[in-house]
C-alpha cells in the first residue's frame, strides 16, 4: 500500500469511528430498528441507487409512510450530520456508509457501488434499471437544468458546468464509471457476467419504464402502503442528432448486453 492509499484508508477509518461514536448518542434509531420486521423475513430495505433511473421517486415513497410531505423528511436528512432522520416511527438513513451497513433503520440508500458496501443480513435489497440511453441523456438534460430551490443533494457546480459545455464534450468528460452506471454498481470491472449475478441477489429488481406498476408489486410484497411519488423527474429532455444518439448507444453497448442477458437469466427463471 502506498503512502497515499495508507493516508485515504486512515481517513476512511477516523470518518468511520467519528460517525459510529455520533450514531451512538441517537439510541432511537437502534431501538426502532429493533422492531421491524417485514416479509420474507427481511429487517430493513436497502436501494442501490443508480441516478436517473427513478431513484429519488423511491425514496419518496418509502419517506412518506410517517404521514409527513417526503421533502421535509428529505430535507431533515440532508441537515443532519449523519444524514439521517426518523418520521412516524420509521428509521431513514442515506449515504452514510457506516451507518447503512450497521442496518439500523427501516429504509436506506446511496449512489455506493454494492462492491463498496457490506450490508447486514435479513437486508431487503432494491435496484432500478433503465434504458441505457435514456438514462444517460436524462442525465444530461437534468444537469442542464439543475434542481428544483430547495432539493437536497442539489446538482454539483462542476457536472452542470461539463453539461453545458455540450453534449459532446459531456461524454467526453463523464467518467466510465459514470457512463455505465448501472454496470459498475454491481461490478468493479465492468464484467457483465459479474453484473448480471450481483442484479440477480437483489431482492427485487424494478425498471424505469414500468416503474407504476412495479412500485405497486413492490407495495404489495412488502405489505406496505407505498405511494406512487414522482421526484427529481426531469421537465425537458434535450433533443440530440442521430449521429450523437448512435454515438452513445455503442458506447452503452455493455449495459445493454447486461439488460439481454438479465433477460435471458429471467426466462430461465421462468421455466
Amino acid at each position: 500500500m502506498n503512502r497515499e492509499a495508507a493516508r485515504h484508508r486512515l481517513a476512511v477509518l477516523r470518518h468511520d469511528g467519528m460517525t459510529t461514536l455520533a450514531a451512538r448518542k441517537e439510541p432511537a434509531y437502534r431501538r426502532l430498528a429493533r422492531t421491524y420486521r417485514l416479509p420474507e423475513g427481511a429487517r430493513r430495505v436497502y436501494c442501490h441507487h443508480i441516478r436517473k433511473t427513478a431513484g429519488t421517486s423511491l425514496h419518496f415513497s418509502f419517506l412518506g409512510l410517517g404521514d409527513e410531505d417526503p421533502a421535509l423528511v428529505q430535507r431533515r436528512i440532508d441537515a443532519s450530520a449523519l444524514h439521517r432522520t426518523i418520521s412516524g416511527g420509521y428509521a431513514f438513513v442515506a449515504h452514510q456508509r457506516r451507518l447503512l451497513e450497521q442496518g439500523r433503520y427501516f429504509y436506506g440508500w446511496s449512489h455506493l457501488p454494492a462492491h463498496r458496501i457490506s450490508l447486514p443480513r435479513r437486508t431487503f435489497t432494491v435496484t432500478i434499471l433503465r434504458d441505457p440511453v435514456d438514462r444517460v441523456v436524462s442525465l444530461f438534460s437534468y444537469l442542464l437544468e439543475g434542481d428544483e430551490p430547495g432539493m437536497a443533494f442539489a446538482v454539483p457546480r462542476a457536472e452542470r458546468a461539463s453539461a453545458e459545455k455540450g453534449f459532446s464534450t459531456f461524454l467526453e468528460e463523464l467518467p466510465r464509471k459514470e457512463l455505465l452506471r448501472q454496470l459498475f454498481m454491481f461490478s468493479r470491472s465492468f464484467s457483465v457476467a459479474e453484473a448480471t449475478d450481483g442484479i440477480a441477489r437483489c431482492s427485487c429488481v424494478l425498471f424505469t419504464e414500468h416503474f407504476e406498476s412495479g412500485l405497486a408489486a413492490l407495495a404489495q410484497r412488502l405489505s406496505l402502503p407505498l405511494s406512487l411519488r414522482r421526484a427529481r423527474a426531469t421537465r425537458t429532455r434535450v433533443s440530440l442528432p442521430d449521429t450523437e444518439l448512435e454515438h452513445l448507444r455503442e458506447l452503452l453497448e455493455p449495459e445493454y448486453e447486461l439488460l439481454r442477458q438479465l433477460e435471458v437469466s429471467a426466462r430461465v427463471v421462468e421455466q
